[in-house]
């Protein structure tokens, strides 16, 4: 070791084996720390200012600040058409930094969704709809996303860039105004955990499998699924002003939960999906679509809540043989469902609409708009399953006014819904339960509330 490096860099024992700790002082370098150690080691970077372009082509070894001092690191690109930091070896954490400078981040209003590109499939044309220049241009979710951002050997520009590497950890970071905030290619088997993402997001590139992004915070962001994607798990994130989260082409069994999405051009993009990607547990607000599913088939779709959106569940080009349950979809501008474009043989049942107009459909019938009557609490507490619970902002909707003559909680008609297509067993406002009124020794009521 040099003696300038023996000045910037104090080694001392980890007590674990032979693992090292390696503490990198204000002024010198973390490459050059990096570079000196080995598997199992720990890299501690004090608080400070550093202007590097990092690789991580160790093994096994953790990146961090300090642990009395997380957040104090500030990391910003040297050269900004590299990633900060880019990871090339299995098993490395990297954890409480501060990290940006990285190529041109994309404003919010370039964050669009796949609603945006399409291909269609009635014409054979590639088409883009509805988008400025500069979508067309930069936007995630324009027709690039189904391109691999990277060359195939270097990494695109970029907070931190996971390259064809497995079971590496990216955990309590801050990432901002990078092109790309956490960027995965060729890697499988990762965690990408707590971090903060202003300006940008996650993207895993083409190919990527059986990685996790979860209790992240995304404002001005999205997340993008990459073509042949298989078995990742998106969940219990928070994005807000950006685009949403998008799952492209051809790729399969990934599962995106519980994640709050707030005021985005779209709250969960689906598109040209053909196996097992499941949707659920999400709560979408303020956005222009909810979930937008384009040549989706054999997808599951249930347990979201969706808002004060355009269109709370958009289906088109060809969405078939989806099932989609135990949705609530309340408060859309246009329509609560939409389906387009001989979107067919999807199972639509125990959902709760609550909007002005419910359902909008073209060259769509053949719908299941309900299961067969079966006992068990649905959506709206009633006794039994069935079909959907049709309301409206007026309190006049189907379900709140039709007849329920035998106090089943199901409608005696069924509910028209377009085309050929009924509700045969629709919802209706659950009977009203008994009132108790209990009282105490001295005559006075003390649970008015509570019926059996």
């Amino acid at each position: 070791m040099s003696a300038t490096l023996g000045i910037a860099l104090l080694l001392v024992s980890a007590g674990v084996g032979s693992a090292e700790v390696i503490y990198v002082e204000p002024g010198a370098s973390i490459q050059a720390a990096v570079n000196n150690s080995t598997t199992g080691d720990f890299v501690i970077v004090k608080a400070g200012d550093y202007e590097e372009n990092i690789v991580v082509n160790v093994s096994g070894v953790t990146v961090t600040s300090e642990p009395e001092n997380p957040g104090g690191v500030f990391i910003r690109a040297r050269d900004e058409n590299s990633s900060v930091l880019q990871v090339k070896a299995d098993n490395v954490t990297i954890s409480g930094f501060n990290i940006t400078g990285s190529g041109e981040f994309f404003s919010v209003f370039e964050a669009v969704s796949f609603r945006n590109s399409f291909i269609s499939r009635s014409s054979g044309n590639l088409s883009v709809n509805n988008m400025p220049e500069v979508r067309k241009a930069y936007g995630p979710g324009s027709g690039e996303i189904f391109v691999s951002r990277a060359t195939g050997f270097e990494c695109p520009q970029t907070g931190i860039c996971l390259d064809q590497v497995e079971n590496c950890t990216i955990e309590r970071n801050y990432i901002f105004e990078n092109q790309y905030g956490v960027y995965l290619q060729g890697s499988m088997n990762n965690i990408l955990s707590n971090n903060t993402y202003f300006r940008n997001g996650i993207w895993i590139d083409e190919g990527c499998s059986k990685n996790m992004a979860i209790n992240n915070s995304i404002e001005e962001g999205n997340v993008i699924l990459g073509a042949h994607c298989w078995d990742n798990a998106i969940s219990r994130n928070r994005l807000s002003n950006g685009g949403g989260i998008g799952v492209a082409c051809c790729g399969g069994g990934n599962l995106v939960s519980n994640n709050e999405i707030f005021n985005c051009s779209t709250g969960i993009d689906l598109y040209d999906t053909q196996a097992r990607t499941v949707l659920r547990d999400n709560m979408i607000t303020d956005c222009d679509y909810g979930i937008y599913l384009i040549l989706v088939y054999g997808s599951t779709v249930y347990n979201n809540t969706i808002s004060n959106s355009s269109r709370g569940i958009f289906l088109r080009e060809n969405s078939q043989n989806n099932e989609l349950f135990n949705n609530t979809i309340t408060s859309s501008n246009e329509s609560g469902i939409y389906l387009l474009d001989y979107s067919t043989d999807n199972r639509i049942y125990n959902n709760y609409f609550n909007n002005s107009i419910n359902v909008k459909a073209e060259n769509s019938e053949g719908n299941s708009w309900n299961t067969t009557k079966t006992s068990g609490i649905n959506i709206v507490k009633g006794p039994y399953l069935g079909g959907n619970f049709w309301a409206d902002l007026n309190g006049t909707g189907f379900s709140q006014t039709a007849e329920d003559s035998d106090s089943d909680g199901i409608c005696d008609l069924p509910y028209y819904v377009n085309g050929s297509d009924f509700d045969y067993i629709p919802l209706a406002e659950p009977p009203s339960l008994p009132l108790f009124l209990w009282f105490n020794s001295t005559g006075e009521i003390t649970n008015n509330t509570d019926s059996c």
